[in-house]
């Protein structure tokens, strides 16, 4: 057997060979290019992973500012006229530069408390 009729029966082989399993190859590429996209994809696994972690930063963030804004209305609470901390009062006015470490603060009643005072 001469080369000529070797090549010739690889050849034969090969096309018998792709002639058998010519769906594959398609359906290799379109199986790839779908898993691509699912791992990789605008909307991929890594996607979501990235989704999730953002998520869970901004819940992170939402409760740490949530925690602040109840201290905060705590504080507005205890500097309301009729129950004003005294303590909360002078280091609130310390911080704003209102009074000199040597002032003292006086709180007075607010004039209707006083007139409902006397009235009784």
């Amino acid at each position: 057997m001469g080369s000529a009729d070797r090549l010739a029966d690889l050849l034969h082989r090969l096309r018998r060979t792709i002639r058998a399993r010519w769906l594959l190859l398609p359906l290799t590429l379109l199986l790839a290019y779908f898993g691509y996209h699912a791992v990789h994809g605008k909307r991929g696994l890594l996607a979501w992973m990235d989704l999730r972690r953002e998520v869970a930063r901004a819940e992170r963030e939402l409760a740490a500012l949530e925690a602040e804004r109840e201290a905060l209305a705590r504080r507005v609470e205890a500097l309301r006229p009729g129950q004003t901390d005294a303590d909360l009062l002078e280091s609130e006015l310390r911080r704003l530069g209102y009074l000199r470490p040597e002032e003292v603060i006086v709180l007075v009643e607010p004039e209707a408390e006083v007139e409902e005072a006397e009235a009784r």
